[in-house]
């Protein structure tokens, strides 16, 4: 996951990806594909054999809105950049309903790209990203970043940063922002790159959370949470959501946040049913996000709600790990005109156990 697909589900997709060693291990294959149904409006989603991470693809227009298309996303050519595995075959991703997530399981080829240029903050925001750090302790980047391309989209999108940090708990945010992994950095550009260049998802733009980076020629562990430029702040929630999750998950190896207490006591309180015996989920964890899927069945209540655009969307949760994020981003960070379903025991648990 440390690419997080995640769901952006405004539709805002969320996707996690499960890595066995590092952010991707060294080779970055599986993947998820997505397809919209154009008659019903609801999402369906097909997995195409992912075997190492997880993670969300993104449209690539700053605000994704509802639509039955599917797009084509081929894998980038070997001539684009320095390729860390070899090609996969390129997989279907819906248009619309992608979502923000962990870093690790899609069939684009990881690409190391070379650095962008600065795109220069106005002094307003400027201003406005030396107050996040300085308010929630998290690092905002501005060297090879693109956080708008004029001052108005630069204090919308650090705005949308801003209201994210505001709408989770105060006990989630210090935790989510500095932890085993170190404090926290959060980047924007239209690439999916972590800070050392890496594309983990190709040479598309991707929100996710990553607990490694790569130069080329080793992982380092990191706390990154990689936005596209003009991510709100649902999306921004919901990899919040991630970095706290996976704050005591050994680097890379996202699938380990299942065998917490408080995984296990979410995923009994919503609906989720662990299939498998405790011995297998447990040798499951480093698995591809197919397989984590695999472990559970989920009949507790359905995900689906209305947008404040008047558009029904269905989160994608496809694990309790996503549900997490998904629903507890909704839940905390929902725009104005949302319309949740009562979801009470996604919102007893989070009241109980996060504030």
């Amino acid at each position: 996951m440390t690419s997080h697909r995640g769901g952006w589900t405004r539709p805002r997709g969320l996707l996690a990806a499960v890595s066995t060693v590092a952010l991707l291990s060294g080779a970055i294959a599986g993947a998820i594909a997505f397809s919209a149904t154009g008659d019903s409006g609801q999402a369906t989603y097909t997995y195409a054999a992912p075997t190492v991470a997880a993670y969300h693809a993104t449209p690539t227009t700053a605000e994704p809105t509802a639509s039955a298309a599917t797009t084509s996303i081929a894998a980038p050519t070997a001539t684009a950049g320095v390729a860390a595995t070899d090609p996969a075959t390129p997989t279907l991703v819906p248009a619309a309903s992608v979502t923000p997530t962990l870093a690790d399981a899609w069939s684009a080829t990881p690409y190391l790209a070379t650095p962008a240029p600065d795109a220069a903050l106005s002094p307003a925001a400027f201003e406005l990203a030396a107050a996040i750090e300085s308010q929630w302790g998290v690092r905002v980047v501005v060297a090879g970043q693109d956080w708008g391309p004029d001052e108005a989209a630069q204090i919308r999108n650090l705005g949308a940063l801003t209201d994210a940090l505001g709408s989770l708990p105060s006990n989630v945010v210090s935790l989510a922002t500095d932890n085993s992994h170190g404090s926290l950095s959060v980047l924007s550009n239209e690439g999916g790159r972590t800070l050392a260049g890496w594309q983990p998802y190709g040479q598309g733009a991707a929100n996710f959370y990553a607990t490694q980076d790569w130069d080329g020629n080793a992982h380092t562990a990191a706390s990154q949470i990689v936005l596209q430029t003009g991510a709100d702040r649902v999306t921004i929630a919901h990899e919040l959501l991630h970095a706290y999750q996976m704050r005591n998950a050994p680097s890379g190896s996202y699938g380990q946040a299942l065998l917490t207490d408080e995984m296990g006591a979410f995923t009994a309180a919503t609906g989720w049913v662990q299939i498998v015996s405790d011995e297998e989920l447990q040798s499951q964890v480093h698995g591809s996000w197919e397989e984590i899927a695999a472990l559970f069945r989920y009949d507790g209540a359905d995900l689906s709600y209305v947008s404040e655009t008047g558009e029904a969307v269905e989160a994608y949760a496809p694990n309790p790990i996503e549900a997490f994020t998904a629903i507890g981003a909704l839940i905390y960070a929902a725009p104005d005109g949302t319309e949740l379903p009562d979801w009470a025991e996604y919102r007893l648990w989070f009241e109980a156990n996060l504030g």
